[in-house]
C-alpha cells in the first residue's frame, strides 16, 4: 500500500474546482452556501424517530430535489494509489440523521474504483461507513460523491466525509484521517415576508375634525393609511418538496385572516389598491367586518394580498377621531407544517387631529343652573371654533348661535351654554370644542352657577 500524505499546497491546487461541482463541495477551503429552506415548511408530524446515540431525537425531514444536497470530497491524494490500496470512507451527519437508509457513493476520476456501504446509515442514525477500493491509480483530483434522496434535520445539518487507511481508524471517534471535509450542506430562513409600510393621516380642525387634510386650503372625505406587501425569500425551497416556495407552500391565504386595531366607528373601512380608487362606492366582499365596538375590522390575507391598502372614506358629517392603526396577522399553516408565522401589533399608521380641542363632558342648560365656557387666546391671531355634540338616547342637541365662531387674539371669550345648544328631552349634553390654533395659546374651562344658592362650579378642560 502507497504511503499518502495530503498538503496543503495539494489541496489547495485542487479547491478552485470546487464552484464547478453540482453538489456541494466539502473540499472547499471556504465555507459553500447552504442550501436554504423556508423553516414554515417544516413537518409538524412524528418525523424520523432518532436510533442509538440519537434515541429521544426526532428530526424532521427535507427533500433533495435536483440532488442539491448531495456532497463531494477531493480524495487529496498526493501520489497515485493504486488498486492494490483500500480504504475506508465515514460519512458522519450532524444535527441531523438519515431519513432514507445511507446510499450510493460514487467515485469519478482520475482513476477508477468504487466505494459501497460497508456499515451504518440505517434511518434514524447519523453515520455510515463505506469501503473505497481502487481499481485504477487514482489523485488528488478524484472525486467522491454521496447522494441522499433526502435528509432529516433539527436544524443547520452538517456533513462531514473523511477517507481512513484503516477500518480501525474509521470507527474510531477521532481516527486518523487521510483527508476530510465538512460543510453546512443546507439551512433555515423564513420563506415569507410582510412588510408594512404605515402611513398617516390628519383630521382637519378647520371642517370641525369632519374631513381629512389635503393641503392648507383643501380637505376631503378620504383616508390612506398603511399598505402590506406580501413576498417569498429568494432561492428558499420547500422542506416537503425541494421545489423553491410558493405562498401555498407556507400557509393558507383564504382561511389566514387579518385584523385591524383601532377606532374603526367612522366611515366604511376597506381594502384597495393604491390610492384607494374605489372610495366612491368600496365594494362589499373588500370592506373590513367590525366588531360590535368597531375596535377591530378583520379580513382575508388573500384580499389584503391583492388588495394591499387600508381605507377609510366617511360623509363629512361625524367629527373623525383620533387613533392609532395596527395589523394583526393570524396565518392558518399549509397542510403538514408549521406555517408562517403570526405578526402582532404592526404599525399601520394613526390619525391625528390638528388645531386645539377639549372635551367637556357635561354642558347642561338647565334652568336653575348659569353654565358658561371660556375660552381665552392668549395669542395675537384670532381663531375660529366650533363645538359639537354627543347626547343620551332620547336627547336632542342643536347647535345654538354661539356654536360656532372666533375666539379673538389676546382676549377672554365668554360663551352662555344656552346660546351655545339647544337641549330637547334632557338638558344635558356632552361637547367637543375645536378651535382653529396652536394648543398652547389656548385656555378653556367651564363655570356653573347656581341661581338659587350662587354656588358657583368651575373646570378647567383640556386641550391638545
Amino acid at each position: 500500500m502507497l504511503k499518502k500524505i495530503v498538503t496543503t499546497a495539494g489541496l489547495v491546487s485542487v479547491f478552485g474546482a470546487s464552484a464547478a461541482f453540482a453538489v456541494q463541495n466539502l473540499s472547499s477551503a471556504t465555507p459553500v452556501v447552504p442550501i436554504y429552506y423556508a423553516s414554515e415548511t417544516l413537518g409538524t408530524g412524528t418525523g424520523v424517530a432518532g436510533t442509538g446515540v440519537n434515541a429521544n431525537t426526532t428530526f424532521q425531514t427535507i427533500a433533495n430535489t435536483g440532488n442539491v444536497i448531495d456532497v463531494s470530497l477531493l480524495t487529496g491524494f498526493v501520489g497515485a494509489p493504486t488498486l492494490t490500496s483500500d480504504y475506508y470512507v465515514r460519512v458522519d451527519l450532524t444535527n441531523a440523521a438519515y431519513a432514507t437508509v445511507a446510499e450510493a457513493m460514487s467515485v469519478v476520476g482520475p482513476g477508477t474504483g468504487t466505494s459501497t456501504k460497508f456499515s451504518g446509515g440505517e434511518v434514524g442514525t447519523s453515520s455510515a461507513i463505506y469501503q473505497f477500493d481502487i481499481a485504477n491509480a487514482t489523485a488528488t483530483t478524484t472525486k467522491l460523491t454521496t447522494t441522499f434522496t433526502n435528509i432529516a434535520t433539527n436544524g443547520n445539518p452538517s456533513v462531514s466525509m473523511s477517507i481512513f487507511e484503516t477500518l480501525t481508524e474509521a470507527k474510531k471517534a477521532g481516527g486518523a484521517a487521510v483527508s476530510t471535509g465538512t460543510q453546512v450542506i443546507a439551512s433555515f430562513k423564513a420563506g415569507n415576508k410582510a412588510t408594512t409600510t404605515p402611513a398617516n393621516e390628519i383630521a382637519e380642525v378647520s371642517t370641525a375634525f369632519k374631513k381629512y387634510k389635503v393641503s392648507a386650503a383643501t380637505q376631503n372625505l378620504l383616508a390612506e393609511l398603511g399598505t402590506t406587501a406580501f413576498t417569498l425569500t429568494t432561492a428558499t425551497r420547500a422542506a416537503d418538496n425541494g421545489a423553491f416556495v410558493a405562498a401555498t407552500d407556507l400557509y393558507q391565504a383564504a382561511l389566514s385572516k387579518i385584523t385591524v386595531n383601532g377606532d374603526l366607528s367612522v366611515g366604511t373601512w376597506y381594502l384597495d389598491t393604491a390610492t384607494c380608487p374605489s372610495k366612491a362606492a368600496p365594494l362589499a366582499a373588500n370592506k373590513l367586518t367590525l366588531n360590535a365596538a368597531k375596535t377591530a375590522g378583520t379580513q382575508t390575507v388573500t384580499k389584503l394580498t391583492s388588495l394591499p391598502t387600508l381605507c377609510n372614506v366617511v360623509a363629512g358629517t361625524v367629527a373623525i377621531p383620533a387613533s392609532a392603526y395596527t395589523l394583526d396577522i393570524d396565518y392558518v399553516p399549509a397542510a403538514n407544517t408549521v406555517g408562517a408565522t403570526d405578526s402582532v401589533g404592526v404599525n399601520l399608521g394613526v390619525i391625528t387631529q390638528n388645531g386645539t380641542s377639549g372635551l367637556i363632558n357635561y354642558l347642561t342648560t338647565f334652568s336653575g343652573y348659569n353654565q358658561r365656557v371660556y375660552i381665552t387666546n392668549r395669542s395675537a391671531v384670532d381663531a375660529t371654533y366650533a363645538f359639537t355634540f354627543t347626547t343620551e338616547d332620547g336627547t336632542t342637541a342643536t347647535a345654538g348661535t354661539a356654536a360656532t365662531g372666533t375666539s379673538k387674539g389676546n382676549t377672554v371669550l365668554v360663551l352662555k351654554a344656552s346660546d351655545i345648544v339647544t337641549l330637547a328631552g334632557k338638558t344635558r349634553t356632552a361637547a367637543k370644542l375645536a378651535i382653529v390654533g396652536t394648543p398652547s395659546s389656548f385656555s378653556v374651562s367651564t363655570q356653573q352657577v347656581n341661581i338659587s344658592s350662587g354656588g358657583t362650579d368651575t373646570i378647567t378642560i383640556a386641550v391638545n
